[in-house]
């Protein structure tokens, strides 16, 4: 029996939220009577995008370029792929060698993005410490019109390899006049902050909120990412959405927070003004949280088959839209019986 479906089962603490998802009217954390958030259930318009033919399929992780179109990361082959956001179409445009798995993917430049790479068996969620590295995919090609790059794919490169990891994540760029990213270890439950021009790196951010709860799944910290003067990270198995004010270093100068709790978070997707959308994978659905921390549910459920398993949300640069990657079910599929392959899912916020 896979760990985490054994896991699942053995939270007795919430049967009702494994069972059924509740009403954003049940389920808000948080009750501010005088709250300046509205955080009623959206109403939205949920569509596939795209989808990939084959049941085991993956998407990890996701960023929008600068042309709108959607770059995407996979756990079950070392790939990234790229979505066209008007026709749909994909492409594969890099694939690594002597790997299993890509994780977390960042902007660090104009067209220039790190991703995390790794060994991690999909079937037994077994990651193989030592084997992770951040590299550097750069389709920013100066001199040739954006039909070119595209052609042409990308150059890759190796930021830094860190054996001393266990098992990286999410990850995120820190400052736009800073060469750090900030990268998840799930297994080791820290941050490390990697200098993305020398290749040095080192943990920065370091909490118990960041480690997994006791259980036979190590899943602690899953993904993170920066706004202002704080990062912002999940923490799967303790069912937490946390931040902590940090300095220019990436270092921590206030209190760790947990913002809301009591479901299971995957990545972060942030606005300007601090609402998160947060993917729920084993839950099936994607979460609205205000910076107070209420919670709504956006779209799908625990039961509902709108988008088993998502794992990754990503805004539209006018923000009207969120595409949602998926794992297909992989980790607890829909009903225990249902999965897919993994797609992404194109949510239009209606006013």
């Amino acid at each position: 029996m896979r760990l985490f479906s054994t896991w699942l089962s053995g939270l007795a603490f919430s049967p009702l939220a494994l069972a059924f998802w509740p009403s954003s009217d049940v389920y808000n954390s948080v009750q501010v009577p005088e709250s300046p958030y509205n955080n009623d259930q959206p109403k939205v318009k949920v569509e596939t995008l795209f989808q990939f033919p084959n049941n085991g399929s993956w998407i990890d992780n996701m960023v929008v370029r600068s042309d709108g179109n959607l770059l995407l990361t996979r756990l079950d082959t070392p790939e990234v792929w790229q979505v066209n956001t008007t026709s749909g179409n994909a492409t594969l445009v890099h694939s690594f060698p002597n790997v299993t798995s890509c994780f977390g993917i960042s902007e660090i430049a104009d067209d220039v993005f790190a991703v995390v790479i790794g060994d991690f068996d999909s079937k037994t969620y077994q990651p193989t410490a030592g084997s992770f590295s951040v590299q550097k995919l750069d389709f920013s090609k100066k001199n040739a019109t954006q039909d070119e790059r595209a052609l042409a794919g990308p150059t890759a490169s190796e930021i830094a390899a860190v054996p001393e990891s266990l098992a990286l994540n999410g990850m995120a760029t820190f400052a736009q006049d800073s060469n750090l990213v900030l990268v998840a270890d799930s297994l080791m439950g820290v941050i490390w902050k990697v200098d993305t021009e020398t290749g040095d790196y080192a943990v920065a951010l370091n909490h118990t909120t960041m480690t997994a709860a006791p259980g036979p799944l190590p899943l602690g910290i899953n993904s993170c990412t920066v706004l202002g003067e704080y990062v912002y990270y999940t923490s799967t198995t303790r069912m937490q959405y946390c931040r902590v004010k940090v300095d220019k270093e990436a270092n921590a100068v206030g209190d760790y927070e947990v913002i809301a709790s009591g479901f299971l978070p995957d990545n972060i997707e942030l606005t300007p003004d601090g609402t998160a959308y947060i993917p729920t994978d084993p839950q099936n659905g994607v979460v609205r949280i205000t910076p107070l921390g209420q919670i709504a549910l956006v779209a799908g459920g625990q039961i509902s088959m709108e988008m088993p398993g998502p794992t990754s949300t990503r805004l539209s640069k006018d923000r009207d839209v969120l595409y949602v990657g998926t794992s297909g079910g992989q980790i607890a599929p829909v009903l225990g019986t249902f999965t897919e392959p993994a797609k992404v899912v194109k949510i239009t916020l209606q006013s």
